[in-house]
């Protein structure tokens, strides 16, 4: 029995010393880092220096984007004694007042229907104060972020005890909503932590966010700082500052043109875009309907990517140059190689390809195929080219892939595998059917055409700027995709096809540039929505580069879904007469 006894007395003892060995190899070892961290915190006090964000300038060096300073606004609900739902009212009222009305760029909000969204605005905010003010946790409740220093002035004035502010560095956008969709936003990550979306504020974040900086002070019970305590400080490193292509007049008006265009023609949006051909530097790229990034939270969240880079549409016409060029670049052909096959509709397969006005050439030249649209000429010339090598030159184009532009949230394009391509697939590729690109994709691609035939790489960003350090960004040219002679042979034909075309670029309308040499093409493309072509409207293109001689802007105009009138040239065709007129204008080129 006394032997059973001390077997049991040895395990209970045994048992308690391992019990005791776990739960001190739990707290010394498994939580040491939290318990530390946990000591830390009680004998130091931390103070976070928030870096600067770095600016975003015009190629002049005019802040497009920068750092200001705005209040957050919160309320100490143990000190509002205030009746709550008549503060929210008056807060309410405060603050919608400053709430944007909306604008597309082709419509605004009617002015009989202000009164009703404001009316409506003030509204939910008064409702939204009134449920943070009746919250049953916590004490300190954040209302509202980015208060100008107006705002706080009118609300201190209402002598309400409980609310108050503290300093918040916010974005500011002096140029409003123009080139909203080339910078972008700064929002807010899941830690609270300011962050850039979209356009350049995304793509450069870690650039622009910079590094904040920190001081750690050692502390006595009570929490306050202890004179002869340790003290550790990690400097702030604030932010870079980028320099940008943008020309801020060229930004200004290739908008209001582009404005006044979708007004025009009742399009439901639309977007142009001026480069550089030579260089890939991006002059403007304007986008309808927009946002102002400094209020983005009160858009629609489709609004936030760039259509330049982000919306795939088929291109149509403004695609048969790339594979002319390709064709002559092969010695398939020449300018004035004749279609034996162009006297009516070609049958291919079960289909018939036809013209988009059912007229049709025989024996018409390369160049007139152009200046014709001819849909079936075209498929003549990817016969001549053949499928492998017409893919090839796709691929090298640039179609399928990005093209490197530093912007985020560009999309690749839609470019099928090989083998995917039917027979008439293959001859609809011709004319721009069957293959989803984006305005960028086409931009760079007609840079060959342009630059001698080697593409730029399109771009933002020429210099980053590291405090007293300039650092200078070299973007990459393309190998040779056509010979020089190749795509002088093209911008030859161009040049007729802009006025010459039955449906030509409107050189005659806007006489100012009948002095000037400019080669050009439209389109008019179907909108192929979950594989099917919808029946509602059109994308309405063209696109051209001048002075064909020594080309110095390759401008691209894409209207959507144009009610007035469906044609690229009839619709995007004065909208590119108008931003072709003011760049040579602006930049003093003579005829």
């Amino acid at each position: 029995m006394s032997l059973l006894r001390a077997r049991l007395v040895t395990a209970f003892f045994l048992f308690l010393f391992g019990a005791l060995f776990l739960r001190l190899f739990y707290w010394q070892v498994l939580s040491s880092g939290k318990l530390s961290a946990a000591a830390e915190d009680q004998h130091f006090y931390s103070l976070t220096i928030p870096a600067r964000r770095g600016e975003i300038k015009s190629a002049d060096g005019f802040p497009l984007a920068a750092d200001k300073n705005d209040y957050l606004f919160y309320v100490n609900l143990s000190q509002f004694t205030a009746d709550k739902s008549q503060v929210a009212d008056q807060l309410a009222t405060i603050l919608s007042a400053d709430v944007p009305l909306i604008s597309t760029g082709s419509s605004e909000i009617a002015p009989a229907d202000r009164e009703t969204f404001r009316s409506e605005t003030r509204k939910k905010m008064a409702a939204d104060l009134l449920s943070k003010f009746n919250v049953k946790t916590g004490i300190w409740v954040n209302l509202a972020h980015f208060i100008s220093e107006d705002l706080k002035t009118k609300i201190e004035n209402l002598h309400v005890s409980g609310l108050g502010f503290e300093p918040e560095p916010s974005r500011d956008y002096p140029e409003a909503s123009m080139a909203a969709h080339l910078l972008g936003f700064v929002g807010f990550d899941v830690m609270g932590n300011p962050k850039g979306y979209f356009g350049l504020e995304g793509f450069y974040e870690r650039d622009l966010a910079g590094r904040s900086g920190e001081v750690r002070m050692e502390k006595d019970a009570f929490g306050r700082p202890l004179a002869i305590g340790r003290e550790t400080r990690l400097d702030k490193q604030d932010g870079r500052d980028l320099v940008t292509t943008i020309d801020r007049s060229v930004q200004r008006f290739v908008e209001a043109d582009l404005s006044k265009g979708i007004k025009d023609w009742k399009a439901s949006g639309g977007l142009a875009i001026v480069m550089d051909p030579k260089t890939g530097a991006v002059l403007a790229d304007a986008s309808f309907p927009q946002y102002d990034p400094a209020n983005f939270s009160y858009y629609p969240t489709k609004l936030y990517k760039n259509p330049a880079i982000a919306d795939l549409f088929e291109p149509g016409s403004i695609f048969k140059p790339l594979i002319m060029a390709a064709a002559i670049n092969e010695n398939k052909l020449t300018p004035n190689t004749t279609c034996d096959e162009c006297s009516g509709p070609r049958k291919i397969g079960e289909y018939y390809i036809h013209t988009f006005d059912d007229k049709y050439h025989p024996n018409e030249t390369m160049t007139d195929v152009l200046i014709n649209s001819d849909n079936t000429g075209m498929s003549f010339v990817g016969e001549k080219l053949g499928f492998d090598k017409l893919y090839a030159y796709l691929q090298k184009y640039g179609f399928g892939q990005k093209t490197g532009i530093d912007l985020q949230e560009e999309e690749g394009g839609q470019l099928r595998p090989k083998a995917d391509y039917y027979e008439i697939d293959k001859a609809t590729l011709t004319f721009g059917q069957g293959i989803g690109v984006s305005a960028m994709q086409m931009m760079k691609a007609w840079s060959a055409l342009a630059n001698n035939g080697r593409m730029s790489t399109p771009h933002l960003v020429s210099e980053i700027i590291d405090g007293n350090r300039t650092i200078k960004l070299n973007w990459p040219q393309s190998e040779q995709i056509v010979s020089p002679a190749a795509a002088k042979m093209v911008t030859e034909m161009l040049t007729r096809v802009a006025r010459e075309s039955p449906e030509h670029f409107p050189i005659d309308r806007e006489k100012s540039l009948t002095d000037y040499k400019i080669a050009a093409k439209s389109g008019t493309a179907q909108i192929a929505v979950g594989g099917k072509y919808i029946d509602t409207g059109y994308n309405a293109s063209l696109m051209g580069y001048f002075p064909a001689d020594n080309p110095q802007f390759l401008v691209i105009v894409k209207l959507n879904q144009p009610e007035v009138r469906i044609w690229g040239s009839d619709t995007a065709g004065p909208v590119f007469a108008a931003i072709a007129r003011d760049l040579l204008y602006y930049y003093g080129i003579s005829p």
